[in-house]
């Protein structure tokens, strides 16, 4: 009798599968002996059933109705009338008989088997559990340079968690192969199993019963529906490539085709301006030519004549909105949502009797209601001799704090102080307001309270101080302009300020919507023009009674014949001006060295086209 082939392995839970564990198969001379050691039930869309006590059971050869690969897995599938209810297996990590004692798996087979089989679950559990908080939070760490608007960032987060997917699901097949000895073991399994039932060739079937089994070299058997050309040393086509690589090769051409059409958009699809050269040429070769040749000359007795200057560039322009470092935390005040002045002000009132005050003086006046204090020359004093009777008051005002980092504030306070001042100019009927934030306020998100107190100054303390720098950043230009569709106008302001000091080009259109400006919103909304000029002045310093700056052009065109002129900071005097010698380059800047006229240095300086 030739000796049985037995062989153990893994069932798992794939295809049309209907049991999951250790099994083994032992090929004897007139039926497959099938072994459930530690075998549950298994249906797609369903629980596990529960875990079957061992039972060894034989099945005739002829009662195999499938014999195929997919993979590195084996399926075999039996006649349900001859092996019910588990029947149709995918095996994979085969495992070998305890050497010296056929018919039995060692212990170290069993453990790893099932080993391989729990790290398989936790796999495929994290395969459906993983990819979409993984590729959430990869598009919400991701820079903006990298993924920006609501399609990159989706579009990042889409591919993250594709990516994610794959990897965990080939995790869960590489922890259920058992490596090369396990394909040995799969092959040769598949062999026997040729042999027995009738698909070996004439040389081994003539082999004498008693002899050994000889190495078989007879084809695999083809599954059923499978397209010919797949028999060993003939695999063709995307299946006849390694797991890893039809696993790899979809999110690598993925990543390519995505790759390549964002940079084929920002190449060609992208909007540019013609330079003048290319705009002339287009309306003929003539005046492009003669034009071409005057402002060659043009530009050689410029050369000759203009003095050169050193380059600079600029990220910001100076201005008296930034001078002193942007916050953290903005805090802007305001009488109502149309109010954007930012002017905390309180609502004052006369009373006839102050709570600190002494009693009247004999002769002396006491204040009727409507009061508005003593007249001109009075010197300050009422009818007794004594100061005036201070005004009492409230206030009653919006206040919103702006988050300008690039990292959430959690659980911040700010503190209110609400005084008035008696007639000896102390302060007096002190209140307290303490306003809560609980929570995160993301970067660049605005949040606001209503605040009504007695008083006639307030003294406002936030909870976190500090200013903006390297090391907390600052929040993206999408956040500030998503803030100008605020309801409240003093944050609109804010947001165009911010895209001002980050040279977005969406702050003139922030600024455009704010316009006309009301009372009392004239000189911020000017400052924040002039901070969105194309042309404008940075780095400015006073050095040994000479004006040094940097005047920088981030139009399309070359500049020449500017003026730097002094923004009057009140009315009086002619603002002082000097005009520059110099052509501005396109987005660069030169460094020029002028004679200041008096001592006091310029609070905001704008540059001044020819012809304006």
């Amino acid at each position: 009798m030739a000796r049985a082939f037995s062989v153990a392995a893994l069932a798992i839970a794939e295809g049309g599968a209907n049991a999951v564990g250790a099994m083994r198969f032992t090929c004897a001379e007139t039926e497959l002996e099938v072994e459930l050691v530690r075998v549950a039930g298994y249906a797609e869309g369903f629980a596990l059933g529960a875990v079957a006590a061992p039972v060894r059971f034989g099945v005739p050869y002829t009662a195999i109705r499938g014999l195929f690969r997919r993979g590195k897995a084996l399926c075999v599938a039996l006649d349900p009338s001859a092996c019910s209810p588990h029947n149709c297996f995918v095996l994979a990590r085969f495992e070998g008989d305890l050497p010296g004692v056929p018919g039995v798996i060692s212990p170290a087979a069993m453990e790893a088997m099932e080993n391989a089989y729990r790290a398989r679950l936790r796999a495929r559990a994290a395969s459906w559990i993983a990819p979409a908080p993984v590729g959430v939070l990869a598009a919400a760490l991701s820079p903006d340079y990298l993924a920006s608007g609501p399609l990159g960032t989706a579009s990042l987060a889409l591919l993250v968690a594709l990516a994610t997917w794959l990897a965990l699901r080939f995790a869960a097949r590489l922890v259920t192969w058992g490596g090369l000895p396990s394909d040995r073991l799969r092959d040769a399994l598949v062999a026997e199993l040729s042999r027995r039932m009738g698909f070996a060739s004439d040389r081994l079937a003539a082999s004498t019963p008693d002899a050994p089994a000889a190495p078989v070299f007879a084809p695999r058997p083809t599954p059923l529906g499978a397209q010919p050309g797949r028999e060993r040393g003939g695999e063709e086509g995307f299946d006849a490539l390694p797991l890893r690589a039809r696993v790899l090769v979809p999110a690598a051409l993925a990543v390519v085709g995505i790759v390549a059409t964002m940079a084929f958009v920002q190449r060609f699809a992208a909007p540019r301006d013609l330079p003048p050269a290319e705009r002339r040429a287009a309306r003929g070769v003539g005046p492009a030519a003669r034009g071409a040749a005057a402002a060659l000359l043009s530009s050689e007795a410029r050369e000759r004549a203009e003095p050169s200057f050193p380059h600079c560039l600029c990220d910001r322009a100076d201005s008296p909105l930034w001078r002193q470092g942007v916050p953290i935390l903005s805090v802007l005040g305001s009488t109502g949502p149309d109010d954007g002045a930012g002017v905390i002000a309180p609502i004052l009132r006369r009373n006839r009797v102050e709570d600190d005050e002494a009693p009247a003086e004999p002769g002396g006046t006491a204040a009727e209601p409507g009061d508005a204090g003593a007249e001109p020359g009075d010197a300050g004093r009422d009818g007794g001799g004594r100061p005036p009777r201070p005004a009492r008051g409230r206030y009653d005002f919006e206040l919103a704090v702006v988050n300008n980092s690039g990292a959430p504030v959690s659980d911040f306070r700010v503190l209110l102080t609400f005084a008035r001042r008696n007639r000896r100019g102390e302060r007096a009927g002190i209140t307290e307001r303490g306003l809560f934030w609980e929570g995160a306020l993301g970067p660049g998100r605005a949040v606001k309270w209503h605040v009504e107190a007695p008083g006639t100054e307030v003294k406002i303390e936030p909870g976190v101080t500090g200013l903006l720098n390297g090391e907390t950043g600052v929040a993206s230009p999408d956040a500030f302009f998503a803030l100008t569709r605020a309801r409240y106008r003093v944050v609109r302001i804010h947001a165009a300020m911010m895209l001002a000091w980050l040279r977005d080009p969406r702050a003139r259109d922030a600024l455009l919507s704010l316009l006309p400006a009301a009372s009392g919103e004239e000189e911020k909304l000017g400052r924040i023009r002039r901070a969105t000029a194309d042309v404008v002045a940075c780095s400015v310093a006073v050095e040994e009674g000479r004006l040094r700056a940097c005047l920088f052009n981030g139009g399309v065109a070359p500049l020449r014949g500017v003026t730097l002129r002094e923004v009057a900071a009140g009315e009086g005097g002619a603002p002082r001006a000097w005009p520059i010698a110099a052509t501005l380059p396109v987005h660069e800047g030169v460094e020029v060295t002028l004679p200041l006229e008096g001592s006091a240095a310029p609070e905001e300086l704008e540059v001044v086209l020819q012809g304006r």
